[in-house]
């Protein structure tokens, strides 16, 4: 791997030094990427390249560090059309249907997909739920696209099974499987302790949603993921009518001896919502534990409003994702918006309701961009080795073209990026310190095939779903999320 000098770009990054609602200001460098990290942030102009290194002229460009996605399930690439179902039917028909379905292929397929899209948005670090642990093989083909894809990754292999039957609700392969995905976590954590690429850029994490159901079960797979050092631990958090049974689960996984700093909730809308409880607040700050927003989808399915900048006002760690492809945008950038305006938003309305106006928004922009990176390096537990663009962190870095169409009149590079930019606006992407996207095509796979792939296992997908009644899946599934509706 040879070196890179990213040469008179302009700088665009918190550090830990600048407060979240913060304007950090925007300075001209030279960057230079020695192998997987950067070596030298300069005054512009001053960097002689080693030999055989290239240089990429940064003079009408911005060099931000890429963004770090903290909720998404990659593999739901592969999915039908879902955008327009509330939370409970999702939940009905996705994992509690289609997922069972899911042949190896699909994953593979979905998998890749979902990765590049991260990637060709500027999503350089991915948490990735993977609730499709069905097999051997799909839990394979997920590890196999994400190293392909050249996507940083922390795979959270989930620990659960799908439901045999809805009506009753039985799991009758749980032993089964639950050996099948407890000896493939240890055999993966102990081949290079839970490395599962050679340069370390794809790790094992775990997906955990039952806790509560099985106590005896909870202790077991969470001590031995922390002995093996699986991490981060993430799992769904949503609270509100269309999450009843997530209830307080901050509180549950506390009061069962489970929480630690490794764990990442998302969504966490259940906070703010009917009956909260406001020591889950003290206990997501004092044990480290994080959150992680998806507002677009948050918004649009019936989770509850979004937590993020209650997150930020009681210092607790709080990134942002996409959650599905098969529901809302692949890159982060809508995240953003939804994030920081539907909180002014409420502040707005809020002094509406009392006659009153606000004179400034107390919100910058730049927050949100700060939210998309650092803040989610943060709530992955791995601000310290990515998230901003200092000497010695990992090179994830994108290069913006600041004479796009979109971004040609902005003058701040925080504003341009949280609210103007969009993904054909990312020129180029590196990720630990090799270009996987360059001159706005990505490098390691031609789209156009991939396209092809996705569409193809897309269509069997839905010829096998064809033979479901989904809206009867719904029914069937509505006593057991517990969900009042209309």
């Amino acid at each position: 791997m040879s070196a890179i000098l990213l040469q008179n770009g302009l700088l665009t990054t918190y550090t830990d030094r600048d407060g979240p609602l913060s304007i950090p200001e925007a300075r001209r460098v030279d960057l230079l990427i020695d192998g997987e990290r950067i070596a030298v942030v300069a005054e512009p102009n001053t960097v002689q390249a080693p030999t055989g290194a290239l240089t990429i002229d940064c003079t009408n460009k911005w060099i931000a560090p890429g963004f770090v996605d903290t909720h998404r399930h990659a593999w739901m690439s592969v999915s039908p059309h879902q955008e327009d179902w509330t939370l409970a039917e999702y939940i009905a028909k996705a994992p509690m249907t289609t997922t069972r379905l899911t042949t190896a292929e699909d994953i593979y397929v979905g998998q890749l997909s979902g990765c590049l899209q991260a990637l060709n948005g500027g999503t350089t670090t991915v948490v990735d739920h993977f609730h499709a642990a069905n097999s051997r093989s799909h839990i394979e083909k997920a590890v196999q696209a994400t190293v392909e894809s050249g996507v940083r990754s922390m795979l959270c292999v989930s620990r659960q099974s799908t439901p045999t039957s809805l009506s009753p609700f039985r799991m009758y392969d749980e032993a089964e499987v639950s050996k099948m995905q407890l000896e493939m976590l240890r055999s993966l954590a102990e081949k290079d302790h839970g490395r599962l690429c050679p340069d370390g850029r794809v790790t094992l994490g775990l997906g955990y949603d039952f806790q509560g159901h099985n106590p005896g079960e909870d202790k077991r797979v969470l001590s031995m993921a922390r002995e093996l050092g699986i991490t981060p631990i993430t799992m769904h958090y949503v609270g509100g009518p269309h999450g009843m049974s997530t209830d307080h689960k901050i509180r549950k996984w506390s009061e069962a001896g489970l929480l630690q700093g490794d764990c990442i909730f998302s969504h966490c809308n259940g906070l703010v919502h009917q009956n909260p409880d406001p020591k889950e607040w003290e206990l997501l700050k004092e044990t480290g534990a994080s959150v992680a927003v998806t507002p677009e989808d948050e918004l649009g399915m019936g989770h509850g409003n979004p937590v993020t900048y209650e997150c930020v006002r009681r210092g607790v760690k709080v990134g942002l994702g996409i959650d599905c492809a098969s529901i809302v945008s692949t890159e982060m950038f809508p995240a953003m918006h939804f994030a920081l305006q539907w909180e002014r938003g409420r502040i707005h309305e809020a002094l509406s309701s009392r006659g009153k106006g606000i004179a400034y928004n107390n919100l910058p922009a730049a927050s949100a961009f700060r939210l998309a990176t650092l803040g989610g390096a943060e709530a992955a537990h791995v601000s310290s080795k990515l998230g901003s663009l200092e000497v010695g962190k990992l090179a994830d870095i994108v290069i913006y073209d600041a004479d796009s169409i979109n971004l040609a009149g902005c003058r701040d590079p925080f504003r341009g990026i949280a609210l103007h930019a969009t993904g054909a606006d990312v020129e180029t992407v590196i990720v630990n310190g090799e270009i996987v996207k360059r001159d706005g095509k990505l490098v390691r796979k031609q789209w156009k095939e991939v396209a092809k792939q996705l569409k193809h296992q897309q269509d069997s997908l839905r010829e096998r779903l064809a033979r479901i009644d989904l809206d009867e899946q719904y029914k069937a599934a509505m006593p057991i999320l517990r969900v009042p509706v209309e």
